[in-house]
Parts: C-alpha cells; sequence; structure tokens
C-alpha cells in the first residue's frame, strides 16, 4: 500500500473509541500505598471496562484521602488525567499534569518524571500539538531509559510513533513502534504490545506494500485473541477492524474475502464483549463500523439494521459524537436506497448532532491535517446536495425556495466551521450573533455560491433573496485541477497561457449564469468560493474577449453569516500607517512603501487622521500600544505576510518578529464587537503557496478574524512598484467617490491597471482580493 493515500480515520490513533495510553497499568510499576488500595483498584477495574466518569469518583475520593506521599499524589493524579482525556475534558487533563509534573519535580524521582512526561506527551497530542508531544515523549524516553523502567518506555516510545505519524514520519515511527513492542512483550504487557502493534500497522498502510500490511494485520488479530476478555480487548478488535476496512479498499486487494471475514469477525466479537460488559458506548462503535463494513460491501438492508442498533445504542449512553456518525451513515444508506426524504431527515439529524460538538471533535491526535474535510464538512455538505436535489425535482416554486434557503444555510454552517478549524478559534462561531440578515441586500447584487460536488458542480445565485440553482456537468476533482493550473498560470509571467484556464472556468461558473446577471442589471458578484476555487481570483475569469472583473465588480467572503455590512464613513476615521521599507528577517526590501504612505496620507487629508509606523518603529508592542490609545477605522500594513496551511506559520513581518493571527487579533482587538468597528484592514504584500486552498481560506478568514469589516490583501507577492500603484489608487477612489462601494473601487483599479501594457498582465492586478464587507 506504499504512497496509497489512507483516509484519514486509517490513521486515527485509536480515534472515539479510547485513548491508547492506558494508564493505569502504567502506574501500577510505582508502587501504591496500602491506605489507597481498595478506592484505586475500583478506579482501576472501572476503567478498564471503559466506565471513566465512573473511575474519575474513585479517584478523586483517593485524592481527598493524601496524607503527604508524594508517589502516591503522583499515582493518583496520573490516573485521573487518563481518565479525563477519555472524557474529553482538556482543561482537567492539564490541570492534573501540571499538579503532577511539579511533585515529580520536588522528588527528583526519574522515573516519576518519565511516566508524568510519557503521559504529558500524550495530553498535548490530544489538542493536536504533534511537536510539543513529541518533545515530551523524547523527555520521557530520555528518563525511562535513565531509569531503567521498561514499562514507562514503551510507553512513551508508542507517544513517539503517535507524535511521528502526525508529523508524516512514517520510518521513524514504525522504529519508536518495534522498540515499544518489544519491550511490552518483555515485561508481559500484552495490552500495550497489542496496541502498539495496531498504531505500527496504521503506519505501514501509509508506508509498505500491501503484503506486509496484511501480514502484520494478521499478526496482531492472532495477538487479540490472547487477550482476556475485557473492554481492551473489545477496543483493540474494533480498533483493528477499522485498518482493515482501509486495507478492503485496496484495488488490488485478493484476498478479499479473507480479509471482510476477519473484520466482521472483530466487530461482532466487540459486539459480544461489549454487550457483556454492559457499554453503550463500546457496543454503539461496534455496531456502527459493522453496518459501515456492510454498507462498503452495498449489503444495505443489513448495514441500516445494524447503523439503528448503534444509533440506538449511542442514545442511551448519551454520545453525541458518535451517534452524529451513525446519523450520517444511515443517510449516506438510505440515498444509496433512492429513499431521498428518509436520508435528509438523517442528515439533519446528523447536522444537528454534529454543529454543537464539532469544535471538540477536530481536536487531538484522533485526526491528521485534513480532520474536517473528513469528518465534518462531508455532513454539511452531503445535507446540502440531497436538498439541492429535492429543490430540482419540486413542482412548487414556494417549496423549491425553502429548500434551496436550506442547503445555502448549511453551505453557511460549513463556512462558519471551516474558519473555526483553520484558527481553532470558537469566537468565529460568536460573529453569527453580530451578523446582519442579508436576504434583500442591493438589487444590483448578487450573491453567488459555486458548490462543487462529487457528481457536478451547483451554482447557486442569491438576488434580492431569491434562489437560482444551475447545475454544470463538471465534478470537483475537473474544478480542482483547471483552478491549480490557472493560478500557476497568472504567477507566470510574461506569457499568456492562463487565458485558456480563465475561459474554461467563465464557461463553467459564469456563463451558465450569465442571462440571470444580466436580467437583473447586475454590476456586483459576492462570491463564496469553496475548496481549491480560493486559490484563484475571479477576476480573471476571461469570456474570450474580457476579464469578469471588467462586466463586475467582485468581493470575495468566507460566508455571508459572518459580515456585518455597512459603508465606510470617513468623517473624523482615523488611519494607522505601518510599513517595512527595508530588508529584514531574510526578506526582500519594499522601496515603494514610503512613497505608498506617504501617498495615501496625502489623498486622505482633511477628512481623516492619520498616523505612521515605519520599519524599527513597527513592533508588535508599538503597535500594540497604538491601538490602546487610539481607536482606528483603517489599518494599513505594507508589510510581508505569508498564509500558511498552518495558521502557526501563518504571520505578519515587523522589524524584528513575526505577528500571529493569534496577536494580530489580540493587537487589534475583538474590533466586531467595539461600538465602531474596524472598517479596513489593508494587507499589500502577503502571499499563500501555489496549491494550498488552506492558506487561502486563512486569507480569505483574515477580516474576520482581526475583526475588520474588510480587508484588502493579495493572493501573491507582486511588483512592490505595481502593488504601491494599485493600493494607492485604491484609497484614491475609495475617498474621490465616496457613493461607490468598496468592490467598485477595486474594480476601477484593476480596470485601470488593465488598460496600462506595462500592468494589463494578471500576475500585476489580479492578486488584489477585497475581502468581507463588500460596501
Amino acid at each position: 500500500m506504499k504512497n496509497k493515500k489512507i483516509g484519514l480515520f486509517g490513521l486515527t490513533i485509536v480515534g472515539i473509541i479510547a485513548l491508547l495510553t492506558n494508564t493505569t497499568g502504567l502506574a501500577k510499576e510505582v508502587q501504591t500505598g496500602d491506605t489507597y488500595a481498595p478506592l484505586m483498584s475500583q478506579g482501576d477495574a472501572l476503567f478498564q471496562q471503559g466506565y471513566f466518569q465512573a473511575a474519575t469518583k474513585h479517584w478523586e475520593k483517593s485524592l481527598a484521602l493524601f496524607d503527604g506521599n508524594t508517589n502516591q499524589h503522583i499515582n493518583i493524579l496520573t490516573r485521573l488525567a487518563a481518565a479525563y482525556q477519555n472524557l474529553g475534558m482538556h482543561s482537567a487533563v492539564f490541570q492534573t499534569l501540571e499538579q503532577a509534573i511539579s511533585l515529580a519535580e520536588k522528588t527528583q524521582d526519574v522515573k516519576q518524571s518519565a511516566l508524568v512526561l510519557s503521559q504529558l506527551s500524550d495530553a498535548w497530542l490530544s489538542i493536536g500539538e504533534s511537536k510539543e508531544a513529541l518533545l515530551l515523549a523524547n523527555n520521557s524516553i530520555a528518563d525511562a531509559r535513565k531509569a531503567q523502567a521498561p514499562k514507562i518506555l514503551a510507553r512513551a516510545l508508542n507517544n513517539q510513533g503517535n507524535a511521528l505519524i502526525i508529523l508524516q514520519n512514517y520510518p521513524e515511527a514504525i522504529k519508536a513502534y518495534n522498540e515499544s513492542a518489544k519491550l511490552a512483550k518483555q515485561v508481559g504487557d500484552l495490552e500495550l504490545a497489542v496496541r502498539v502493534s495496531i498504531n505500527r500497522l496504521k503506519a505501514e498502510m501509509s508506508h509498505s506494500s500491501l503484503d506486509d500490511v496484511i501480514r502484520i494485520q494478521e499478526e496482531v488479530y492472532a495477538m487479540i485473541g490472547n487477550l482476556p476478555y475485557n473492554y481492551e480487548k473489545a477496543n483493540s478488535l474494533v480498533s483493528l477492524g477499522r485498518q482493515s476496512q482501509f486495507i478492503l479498499q485496496s484495488p488490488t486487494l485478493a484476498k478479499r474475502q479473507k480479509i471482510i471475514l476477519s473484520t466482521y469477525q472483530a466487530f461482532m466479537e466487540a459486539v459480544q464483549i461489549a454487550k457483556h460488559l454492559q457499554n453503550n458506548h463500546l457496543t454503539s462503535i461496534a455496531y456502527g463500523y459493522l453496518g459501515q463494513l456492510y454498507e462498503q460491501e452495498h449489503r444495505l438492508n443489513s448495514a441500516l439494521s445494524l447503523t439503528r442498533q448503534a444509533i440506538f445504542f449511542a442514545k442511551q449512553g448519551n454520545n453525541p459524537h458518535i451517534l452524529y456518525r451513525w446519523y450520517w451513515q444511515q443517510g449516506r444508506i438510505f440515498k444509496a436506497q433512492g429513499e431521498l426524504e428518509a436520508a435528509i431527515a438523517a442528515y439533519r439529524l446528523a447536522s444537528v448532532t454534529l454543529k454543537p460538538i464539532q469544535s471538540v471533535l477536530e481536536m487531538g491526535y484522533r485526526t491528521l491535517p485534513g480532520t474536517f474535510d473528513e469528518v465534518v464538512k462531508p455532513v454539511y455538505y452531503g445535507l446540502a446536495d440531497l436538498l439541492l436535489q429535492k429543490a430540482a425535482i419540486s413542482q412548487d416554486a414556494v417549496a423549491q425556495q425553502r429548500f434551496l434557503k436550506e442547503a445555502v444555510a448549511t453551505v453557511e454552517l460549513v463556512k462558519v466551521a471551516e474558519l473555526q478549524d483553520y484558527f481553532q478559534d470558537d469566537c468565529i462561531l460568536a460573529l453569527q450573533s453580530k451578523a446582519t440578515e442579508l436576504d434583500y441586500i442591493s438589487s444590483q447584487t448578487a450573491i453567488l455560491y459555486p458548490i462543487p460536488l462529487q457528481d457536478r458542480l451547483v451554482i447557486i445565485v442569491s438576488i434580492t433573496g431569491k434562489f437560482h440553482q444551475t447545475v454544470v456537468p463538471v465534478n470537483a476533482e475537473q474544478i480542482n485541477q483547471i483552478s491549480w493550473d490557472l493560478r500557476v498560470g497568472l504567477q507566470t509571467r510574461p506569457n499568456n497561457r492562463f487565458i485558456y484556464h480563465a475561459w474554461q472556468l467563465y464557461d463553467w461558473l459564469i456563463r451558465p449564469i450569465e442571462t440571470l446577471l444580466t436580467v437583473h442589471q447586475i454590476d456586483t458578484l459576492v462570491v463564496v468560493p469553496d475548496g481549491k476555487l480560493r486559490l484563484i481570483p475571479f477576476s480573471t475569469l476571461h469570456d474570450g474577449k474580457h476579464f469578469l472583473i471588467e462586466k463586475y465588480a467582485i468581493a470575495l467572503t468566507p460566508g455571508l453569516t459572518l459580515l456585518d455590512p455597512k459603508p465606510i464613513r470617513w468623517d473624523n476615521s482615523k488611519i494607522l500607517l505601518i510599513g517595512l521599507s527595508e530588508a529584514v528577517q531574510e526578506y526582500p526590501p519594499l522601496p515603494n512603501v514610503l512613497k505608498e504612505l506617504q501617498s495615501i496620507q496625502d489623498i486622505t487629508q482633511g477628512i481623516a487622521n492619520s498616523k505612521r509606523m515605519l520599519n524599527a518603529q513597527y513592533s508588535i508592542e508599538n503597535f500594540r500600544n497604538q491601538l490602546r490609545t487610539t481607536e482606528y477605522s483603517v489599518i494599513h500594513l505594507a508589510t510581508h505576510a505569508e498564509f500558511n496551511t498552518d495558521p502557526e506559520q501563518t504571520y505578519l513581518l515587523t522589524y524584528q518578529e513575526k505577528m500571529t493571527m493569534n496577536e494580530l487579533q489580540e493587537v487589534i482587538g475583538l474590533g466586531q464587537f467595539r461600538e465602531n468597528s474596524l472598517e479596513l484592514l489593508t494587507l499589500s504584500a502577503c502571499q499563500t503557496a501555489v496549491g494550498d486552498d488552506r492558506a487561502a481560506l486563512g486569507l480569505a478568514g483574515v477580516a474576520i478574524k482581526a475583526g475588520a469589516r474588510s480587508a484588502l490583501a493579495t493572493l501573491w507577492f507582486i511588483d512592490d512598484e505595481a502593488t504601491s500603484i494599485a493600493v494607492t489608487e485604491f484609497y484614491r477612489q475609495l475617498v474621490q467617490h465616496p457613493g461607490h462601494s468598496k468592490a467598485k473601487a477595486l474594480q476601477n483599479v484593476q480596470k485601470k491597471l488593465i488598460a496600462q501594457i506595462r500592468y494589463w498582465h494578471p500576475s500585476y492586478w489580479a492578486p488584489f482580493l477585497l475581502i468581507g464587507n463588500w460596501l
């Protein structure tokens, strides 16, 4: 299976079943005081049966009886942290482990230090911090070797492997797992050996041949057979079954029936054990994945019956994080059976169940980069797809509008969730309460939702609150490829190879709705792009004679429900002008920045007060101090900025530092909740990677994150002189034509550049995007 893309759940480290680090067994290596033995043992027994909440109550009682024995205190704390982690109580995990590590440092006991560091590593993985987790795992390994504690060392190596998988360093992960499994067997910990071997299987699936993967799968299945009849065995059976399902996806699999049978047996045995333990959570998971196996094999009636069982037990245990999955699965099965109404009902239940928990669901080492696209987005887009189908066949105009409106609302949920996922910021959701009702915007403005689906492209256009659906026979894969090709062509001067791709996208995205736009005399398009469409400036789409920007003013928004649209007001406004003209931190100089800032100051003189911060004056602290004392309406940043897949690697350059999006948010403050919001944030020298639509999402969300109604930013870095000309002209248009929208001002700028022979190529003018409020 080398080089084969494995689905996200194929690389899930136990996933939603349970954490692999069972600290209760580990703590036994450090002796327990007799005073606490009964409560500790009862808690251990409950934990090992999967009753984590009940286990915490016993261990919390043990903690209340603490008599000053430091080792005993650490043992209780590590047990509690493991239970809290299984319950998803991340804050409690870190608070508990902070106490434990403090105690371990006081004792200077290397073994205790190794124990706590190992668990702390696992905790950092649980919130997606793989680099920090790897560092802690490495420290734990060093201490465990020093203390000659093989069981702690085995678990620390397992954590190291888990972190390396997330970092996609599969050879080193496999090396760590091999040593861990060997140590686990030496100390007689078969349960740990099985868990580590399952993790190794996951790593091998992305690194080794199919034959090797199947051989390891068979070895692990035999090992599980030797485990006692308990929660751990059922947990391992489900985890192995999940890996087997991904093996079954291989088109070259020769032993298909054998793998199907072993997978079925694994899930069925897990069901039996879970029922014996009366563990509703585990029973639901085993039934659910068994149903998924039947769905995978197109045995839909059996799949539906098993999925209903999974739903029943998930409800009994109050487990929304798995319940939404089974509603989603039920919806897929109904859809495959042609039961459109039933499928919509199931998808609605999945969506309603998912929405309150998605931020927690997306967190943790249960997931790799791409989690959102595999466990959240398909639920919402699956529902939108069905609603669009329903609207297309509806003969009732009122019902048709109702279905289209619900489909758009569902897509909007995705847009909000995407930004929350990218920035890992729940405050993004709070912005919806600030949003203005946008059903009835200007009659000459059209909202454009291009929705690339697996089998078709759906374009929804909203004009004065009425929705229009157009279906184009092109799929998401084709859209993505042409979008990437266009982006590459746009950044390659001076050739015109981009024209074909610009025309092709025009043919798919605009030509089918051209008549509609003409009839309604539309002059402004507000685009809500998805996926790879975020990589391209819509202004460059070409009808064979003209660019789209020559016909329409264009703005981009990550989602309409995130907006609070109002025209910009210059009366008594204040502008903060910031720039880096010098070469700093290995970035090239921007020699036209001084001229750019001076020109903006001159243009706005008399209608706005401005303050400049240049080069060495531009630090995060000075920026913060300015905003502490003055409420600015416009902030202009003429400095390098990088937008990457990882939001932690997304930053604005200051003279000596790099300012992250979190720091930008903190400095500017949550402007959307102030009495007078930040009207405009300009970033005149930022760039995103050519094929990185997640980085483009970060750029699209920058206005939201920074608390600005609008942002003017660039998709890629361009000629410094062209930037200065374009940005200066943008402000001139805003000041000289106060009745024009910001979108119209940018359109006029881009049309002026197109008219100049030197700057006609889109590489100069196209990267400028107006994001957010277009008024």
